[in-house]
């Protein structure tokens, strides 16, 4: 009984600890590119689903709403609405289903 009871804390102490680990490395900053378009209130990113540093990747094409997180990627992204453009920051889940993912962006280059 004793056994059972230290294997149960002990996994779900691991299980604690892990979490915080896995989501602090998806906020690491990467390249994007593609098309941003007009939608609506909002830029989407439309291109390949994964980052220009990523070895394989499926070949599917993927929307992401863009979310600047400066006012300098904000204008940059307005300029380059309609056209290819390198997008640096990183990928989060989406709660929306006419979206991929969600793009945080902290800088935006026209192509």
């Amino acid at each position: 009984m004793r056994i059972r009871f230290l294997a149960i804390a002990a996994l779900v102490l691991s299980a604690l600890l892990a979490v915080p680990a896995t989501a602090a490395t998806d906020k690491v900053d990467d390249i994007w590119f593609g098309q941003i378009v007009h939608h609506n209130r909002h830029f989407d990113y439309r291109g390949r689903a994964c980052p220009t540093s990523a070895e394989m990747c499926i070949n599917i094409v993927a929307t992401y709403r863009v979310v600047p997180l400066s006012p300098e990627a904000a204008t940059n992204l307005r300029r380059a609405a309609g056209g290819q453009a390198r997008l640096v920051g990183y990928r989060a889940p989406s709660a929306n289903r006419r979206h991929n993912a969600v793009l945080y962006v902290r800088r935006v280059e026209k192509a």
